[in-house]
């Protein structure tokens, strides 16, 4: 019997395709130290080394066109929702609309080198990338749509992911996800840096309405406006207590990787509580901002339960176009994952589930879910 050809998978930092002067920040704030050091220094060969001939060469030849992208006229739709929620089989479906454009997972890996090549670049990482996502068994090519936040943390300072790299620094996540503490001149800059990195999604994609799933943004709804005002959201809701689960379940499998200083487990599900009752008490606070009309809301299960019903629902809602041609897309690709089974745990420790009933009871009550008493 022939052996199966080995899949190699990759093996390193998101940061390593970040711009110099973004490195240079990072470090320049924030303590690397101990075995992080060796993470570190593999992290600036390839920024300074390996990626910048092929950063400043895209910077020359697609600078100007990506500043000349017009997204007033196709403003976006936001995909919202805490992580683990659902969004990506929502950004999924979307992807299948001919009409709509997505940031991709090759376009987010080398974002900024991905426009020197659509085609040899992207042979270049199709074998190294898995098959499916560490944290669920979604399925991963280079085309699949991926979230954006990670490309604007290799472009840019201003984003809160930069608290996964380095977790006890949570001033990224307080800034430029809730956006307190921040100067005008701060919330310009990233207003400014997004707006460009949206500019450049648009041009890859040709100019189409770019569709976007980032749970970063779910907290972002009145900065987003002030960007976007006339834009779509797609808000999706879920269980609290699997929201929790699920969340440290990505932290262990996909993000404890990125990270660039220990943290420990307790940490870890702290960060889970804090993130999490931070970003939906401003998205509760600031939903009533978006024009009416322009905002649904679905909850996880009924998603999960009839996915092509809640998509016409959505579409209906939103007064978006040409459901008709989109849905013979969207029902080939839900029976394409029909059997599809999801990762299915529930393991909360009394202090943890304590603690959930008492910091996230504001969405259990928000959306109907049944508190669990110990």
């Amino acid at each position: 019997m022939a052996k199966a050809k080995k899949k190699y998978k990759i093996k390193g930092h998101l940061l390593y395709n970040a711009l110099p002067s973004v490195w240079r920040e990072l470090k320049r704030d924030n303590k690397i130290e101990g075995i992080y050091k060796k993470k570190a220094a593999y992290i600036s060969w390839m920024v300074f080394f390996v990626m910048r001939p092929l950063v400043v060469l895209q910077k020359i030849v697609f600078g100007k066109r990506i500043k000349a992208e017009d997204l007033s006229k196709k403003q976006p739709v936001f995909i919202l929702g805490h992580w683990r929620s659902g969004t990506t089989h929502l950004h999924y479906l979307f992807h299948k609309d001919p009409q709509f454009g997505t940031l991709s997972n090759y376009q987010s890996f080398l974002f900024n080198i991905a426009m020197l090549s659509k085609s040899w670049l992207k042979f270049l990482l199709s074998p190294l990338m898995p098959e499916t996502r560490p944290q669920d068994n979604v399925k991963v090519d280079p085309d699949l749509p991926a979230e954006e936040e990670q490309p604007l943390s290799v472009m840019s300072t201003k984003t809160g992911f930069h608290t996964w790299s380095f977790p006890s620094n949570r001033s990224y996540f307080d800034k430029y996800n809730t956006f307190k503490g921040l100067t005008p001149e701060e919330k310009e800059g990233w207003q400014k840096d997004y707006h460009t990195l949206l500019q450049n999604i648009s041009l890859f994609n040709d100019g189409k309405q770019l569709v976007l799933k980032n749970p970063h943004n779910t907290s972002r709804v009145k900065e987003l406006l002030e960007l976007y005002p006339e834009a779509k959201f797609v808000f999706i809701h879920r269980n609290p207590y699997d929201v929790f689960v699920s969340t440290r379940h990505l932290m262990f499998r996909a993000l404890r990787g990125q990270f660039l200083e220990f943290v420990s487990h307790a940490q870890i599900e702290d960060m889970i509580m804090y993130f999490f009752t931070q970003t939906m008490k401003k998205y509760i606070a600031e939903r009533d901002l978006i024009p009416k009309g322009n905002l649904v809301e679905v909850g996880f299960d009924k998603m999960e339960g009839n996915s092509a019903e809640q998509m016409e629902r959505i579409y209906m809602e939103l007064d978006l176009p040409n459901f008709d041609v989109a849905q013979p897309h969207i029902e080939k690709y839900l029976n394409s994952v029909k059997n599809y089974k999801k990762n299915k745990f529930r393991d909360l420790r009394p202090k943890i589930h304590e603690r959930i009933n008492e910091e996230w009871r504001f969405a259990f009550d928000q959306w109907g879910y049944s508190v669990e008493e110990i």
